[in-house]
């Protein structure tokens, strides 16, 4: 791990590697520890009170955290993949002079459009997480998760033979380095096959590789169209969950754009979580009763001036019905863009019984009002939800939750509303607002590439079932980034989010308010270096 240290970043004082090492390793570790360094001497002269960040900082949270305690020759293997990702970055550098600055691809032409068109594109990842949740009864914070994980993964995507077909794969795979918490974190495989079944007897994740993307393309004319395992693209109601690598579903996916219209549809028998290795088939929330299959449609139009409007439908047969509508629009003004846009979802369910896959006591829904104005180097955000999921009895979802089938990982929607602040704020009856700000910093700071932010989410006025209490929940969110600008390791990037998040009920986690939990902190420190071939 490369030293957290002050000093100053001007190019005299900055030795580029003790001049140029010898060998593409040596010159690997070097482009690598040059991210790690680039931040830390940042972090350092932040000249913001408020944002000032000891640089003793991520050296203590590894050690407090014991990873730099975790054995050398479990974390070798994972240091020569990164170190393998990182080299081919500057192609010709180990090239002989007059071959120098050529890419090897041109030397290696087949005439065909399928491989001298095609990308192979991927990254190397680091993930660590401390989440401390209160115990009511405990009365004090207790370890929720605890954990720092690798992940890697390369992706190919072909060109289009005949100009018609092609084909994309892409695979990844999972490590924790360690982990002293709760095994169902995203960033690792699940060691239970599926998400009705969990095994809590269970004390670590499963390491593994996994396909999430394994498709036919075609296109012709405007049209297009893929089938295999895909993740869905065009207007519709289906999503993806994401980790640091998306969702699967198994089925067809095909579209058509023409000018400013775009429509498309979906079918899928299968879906596949990034913390699951392995498909799985559509269940209800009872976690026996099968849905054979689900789909997907929508349209999409993109009006002059910056009006774009957007509607879905989908369905999952013999049990939930989603659709939504989206308008947007888009004003820009010199260096100004103001964005503003109101979305309505809703959801209805085929069963009036009672029992646990009786979601709703007829339609549910959430509207969602946000606007963004961005004038460099600023970004603010103001959001707001309202929510409707009325309950027919214990068992029903007292959440609105946007896909089509239950349970969290068995399937995704095309929700936009994203706060990254732990909760999700759609109980029923919630009415929740945030506001936020991002600031890039590279006028202030001799380095480019950072930016700070914060955020407030507050919400009120939630409902559980048999409860005479109103849910009520605040949190704070605060953000440092940095993203490599250019030069070898372009677009790694290094990302630390805290998020204090409070719970003003007595109730515990999960039980009266179904999807809410009590009073946490959460800090999460995400490290990526991706490669392209």
């Amino acid at each position: 791990m490369a030293s957290w240290r002050t000093g100053s970043l001007s190019a005299g004082n900055r030795p580029p590697c003790g001049g140029r090492p010898s060998g593409g390793l040596a010159r690997g570790l070097c482009r690598l520890g040059a991210v790690f360094r680039d931040l830390s001497d940042g972090l350092c002269l932040l000249p913001f009170r408020g944002l000032a960040l000891p640089c003793a900082f991520f050296r203590h949270f590894f050690r407090a955290r014991g990873l730099m305690a975790v054995a050398p020759r479990r974390l070798w293997p994972f240091a020569l993949l990164l170190l393998a990702c990182a080299l081919p970055a500057r192609a010709g550098e180990d090239l002989a002079p007059e071959t120098a600055g050529l890419d090897s691809r041109e030397t290696f032409r087949t005439g065909t459009r399928f491989f001298d068109e095609a990308q192979v594109t991927g990254g190397v990842y680091f993930y660590r997480r401390d989440r401390r949740r209160y115990d009511k009864d405990k009365g004090r914070y207790e370890v929720n998760l605890n954990h720092a994980s690798l992940q890697a993964n390369a992706d190919f995507s072909s060109g289009f033979a005949g100009d018609a077909l092609g084909f994309d794969f892409g695979v990844f795979g999972s490590h924790d380095v360690f982990n002293k918490g709760a095994v169902d974190h995203e960033m690792g495989f699940e060691p239970w096959g599926d998400p009705w079944h969990p095994d809590w007897s269970r004390r670590a994740t499963d390491d593994g590789v996994s396909v999430y993307k394994a498709a036919l393309k075609a296109k012709a004319g405007p049209a297009w169209a893929k089938a295999g395992y895909f993740q869905p693209t065009g207007p519709g109601v289906l999503g993806v969950n994401w980790s640091i690598m998306p969702g699967t579903y198994r089925g067809f996916n095909v579209g058509a754009d023409v000018g400013g219209l775009s429509v498309a549809a979906a079918w899928a028998d299968e879906y596949k979580s990034p913390w699951f290795l392995h498909m799985n088939r559509f269940r209800k929330n009872d976690g026996e009763t099968r849905v054979p299959w689900l789909w997907s449609a929508g349209a999409r139009y993109a009006f002059g001036g910056g009006l774009t409007l957007e509607a879905g439908y989908g369905e999952s047969k013999g049990h939930l019905r989603n659709a939504h509508f989206k308008a947007a629009r888009r004003v820009e003004r010199k260096s100004d863009v103001l964005s503003f846009g109101y979305h309505l979802y809703l959801m209805d369910d085929s069963d009036d019984s009672g029992g646990p896959n009786d979601n709703f006591n007829g339609l549910a829904s959430l509207h969602y009002l946000f606007g963004r104005y961005e004038r460099k180097p600023w970004l603010f955000r103001l959001e707001g939800t309202y929510v409707r999921a009325p309950l027919s009895g214990p068992e029903s979802q007292g959440q609105f939750a946007y896909r089509l089938t239950d349970k969290n990982g068995s399937s995704a929607g095309a929700l936009d509303v994203w706060w990254d602040a732990r909760s999700d704020w759609n109980a029923h009856n919630e009415k929740a607002v945030f506001a936020g700000v991002r600031r890039e910093l590279d006028d202030l700071l001799p380095v480019p590439g950072f930016a700070a932010g914060a955020g407030a989410a507050f919400g009120c006025d939630g409902q559980g079932y048999g409860a005479a209490e109103r849910l009520k929940e605040w949190a704070f969110t605060f953000d440092l980034d940095y993203v490599r600008p250019e030069g070898p390791l372009k677009g790694a990037f290094v990302k630390l989010h805290y998020t204090e998040y409070r719970n003003g009920t007595d109730q515990p986690s999960w039980t009266v308010y179904r999807n809410v939990f009590q009073s946490e902190r959460d800090l999460k420190l995400f490290i990526g270096i991706p490669f392209s071939l």
